[in-house]
C-alpha cells in the first residue's frame, strides 16, 4: 500500500453499539436505521483515460479510473453511525466482481445505471474450453480498490467486502437459466464441478477483500453496517427464484453452507416476493442469519402479508428487514414482530 491505514476508532455511542450487535447475532434486542435512498441516476463510472462513461459500453478492468472510484481521503475520526448501523464503505459494487473474475464479459449501461454480464457457457464443453480459468485483471482491480477504500476511510467508515452473487447467482450468470435448470437432471456431474470451481473462486476473491479490510475491534462490518466480533460474509440466492426448495436444498444450499461455513458470521439475501426457501434455511444452522430486501409494487406480498414468514425466520434466525418503509411501515414491523433479533433498514426517498 502506498497510503498509511489508519486504524478504526470508536467514540463511546460506537462502544455501545459493538454491544448492541454482537447481541443482536444472538438474537437478543433490535437494530432500526432509516437509510436516505440513493435516487435513479445513470451510471457514474470514470475511466482510466480522465473522462466519464457516456455510451454503454464492454467493460474491462485496466478501463477503470480506480482513483477516482475509491473517492476521497476523509478527514481521520471516529467510526460512524447511522441510526443503530456503522457507516459503511464498499468497493464499487455495480461490477459484477465475482462473474467478471470467473470470466463472464461486462456490459455497462450507462443510461441504465448497471452493468451486466453475458453467459458464457452454451454447452458443457465450453466451461473445460474456456481459455480464462480466473481473470487475474479483475481480481486485481478488485483488490487494489478495497486497499484504496481502506487507506482513505480515516477510519469513519468500516470498509466491507463488495457485493458477491452466491453459487446459484453464479450458475445462471455463467451458463444461463435454460442449461443451469436442465443440469439438475442431465448433466449432473458437470454441474456438481461448476459449483465446486465457483464456490472456490468466490472463498478467494471474499479473503482477498478481508485480507485489506481494517478490523473494527477485533471483528469485521457486514455490507448492513452490523458488526460481528469475527469474519463476515454476506452471500445471496437470487437465482433460487428458478429452484423449488427441494432442488435449491439438494443442489446450491450445501455451497451457501460451505461460504457461510467458512467465516465466523454469516448473512444470504432474499427478495421478498422469492421467500420459497426460506424454509430449507432454517433447516441449517448457517447461514446464520436472513436478509430480506422488501419489493414495492403490484403483486408483490405486503408487509402485513410477510409478516408471519418474518416471524417464523425470528424463531431460528435474526433477520434483516431492508427496504423503502415509511414511519407507519416501521411501526407496523415492530407491532408484529418479536423484537430480538430483528433489525429494521428502512430506505426513505432521496427526492
Amino acid at each position: 500500500m502506498t497510503e498509511p491505514l489508519l486504524a478504526t476508532t470508536l467514540d463511546p455511542a460506537g462502544q455501545t453499539l459493538l454491544k448492541r450487535h454482537a447481541d443482536w447475532w444472538q438474537r437478543k434486542g433490535m437494530l432500526v436505521a432509516r437509510v436516505q435512498g440513493a435516487p435513479l441516476e445513470p451510471l457514474w463510472l470514470p475511466l482510466a483515460d480522465g473522462t466519464l462513461a457516456q455510451d454503454d459500453m464492454d467493460l474491462t478492468p485496466e478501463m477503470l479510473d480506480l482513483d477516482r472510484l475509491a473517492g476521497e481521503t476523509l478527514t481521520p475520526g471516529p467510526l460512524g453511525i447511522n441510526g443503530d448501523l456503522f457507516e459503511t464503505a464498499a468497493p464499487f459494487t455495480r461490477v459484477p466482481w465475482v462473474e467478471a473474475i470467473l470470466g463472464n464479459p461486462v456490459r455497462a449501461t450507462i443510461q441504465g445505471g448497471s452493468m451486466r454480464t453475458s453467459t458464457i457457457v452454451r454447452e458443457w464443453p465450453d466451461w473445460e474450453r474456456r481459455a480464462v480459468r480466473r481473470h487475474e485483471g479483475w481480481l486485481a482491480a478488485l483488490a487494489r480498490l478495497t486497499e484504496l477504500l481502506a487507506t482513505r476511510s480515516g477510519g469513519r467508515r468500516a470498509v466491507v467486502h463488495t457485493l458477491m452473487r452466491g453459487p446459484s447467482d453464479l450458475a445462471e450468470a455463467v451458463l444461463g437459466p435454460e442449461l443451469m435448470c436442465l443440469s439438475l437432471f442431465e448433466h449432473q456431474a458437470e454441474l456438481r464441478s461448476f459449483l465446486e470451481e465457483a464456490t472456490d473462486t468466490f472463498l478467494a476473491i471474499l479473503f482477498e477483500q478481508l485480507r485489506r479490510i481494517p478490523q473494527v475491534a477485533g471483528g469485521y462490518v457486514n455490507p448492513f453496517g452490523i458488526w460481528a466480533p469475527g469474519t463476515v460474509v454476506r452471500t445471496q440466492c437470487d437465482a433460487s427464484v428458478l429452484l423449488s426448495p427441494r432442488h435449491y436444498g439438494r443442489w446450491f444450499l450445501p455451497y451457501d453452507e460451505r461460504i457461510s461455513a467458512a467465516v465466523d458470521y454469516s448473512i444470504i439475501h432474499l427478495h421478498s416476493c422469492s421467500l420459497h426457501v426460506v424454509d430449507e434455511l432454517l433447516k441449517v444452522e448457517r447461514p446464520q442469519a436472513i436478509q430480506v430486501t422488501i419489493e414495492t409494487g403490484p403483486n408483490v406480498p405486503t408487509l402485513a402479508q410477510l409478516a408471519p414468514i418474518f416471524r417464523r425466520i425470528l424463531t431460528a434466525k435474526p433477520l434483516i428487514a431492508d427496504g423503502p418503509m415509511t414511519d407507519d411501515d416501521v411501526r407496523l414491523l415492530q407491532d408484529a414482530l418479536p423484537p430480538d433479533g430483528l433489525c429494521i433498514i428502512a430506505r426513505q426517498a432521496a427526492w
